[in-house]
């Protein structure tokens, strides 16, 4: 088996984030206390994109994320990164305090979906439960994601 490298993708314009798109369906997966990591743990969110469906802006409660795109294809911006288009198969990493600015199905007409692996602070998930796996920016907190 060989360890997969990091891919280039296609750039597009930014796509800034607007109310009323379809948002994602976020749905955990695994939880697993990390015994090799104490004070760590394993998360996994499987997201489901509608068409045309899109995230407000978040953040991940300090965890540093492994995103596996499974089907369809997605954009995603961090930080002042370029805007990416990911398809299936693809990859990214995400460090802790990472800024997702952009994470939306390119597509209008057909679904997507990734898998989200985090590895966070147990006191984290244990206090502050799924919100805090994903935080949305002040300006959208009145957002549910489901």
């Amino acid at each position: 088996m060989s360890i997969v490298q990091p891919q280039e993708y296609q750039t597009v314009d930014d796509v800034p984030y607007q109310r009323g798109r379809p948002l994602p369906t976020v749905t955990p997966v695994f939880q697993n206390k990390l015994p090799n990591s104490p004070g760590k743990t394993s998360v996994g969110l499987l997201v489901d994109f509608p068409p045309n469906s899109s995230t407000p802006p978040h953040t991940h409660g300090g965890a540093a994320i492994s995103v596996y795109v499974i089907k369809g294809t997605v954009l995603n911006k961090m930080n002042d990164g370029p805007t990416r288009v990911i398809p299936a198969g693809g990859t990214w990493f995400e460090a802790p305090g990472c800024h997702h600015r952009t994470s939306d199905n390119f597509s209008t007409t057909e679904p997507a979906q990734i898998l989200a692996t985090m590895v966070i602070d147990t006191k984290v998930v244990e206090e502050g439960g799924m919100a805090a796996l994903v935080v949305l920016d002040p300006e959208y907190a009145d957002i549910r994601l489901g």
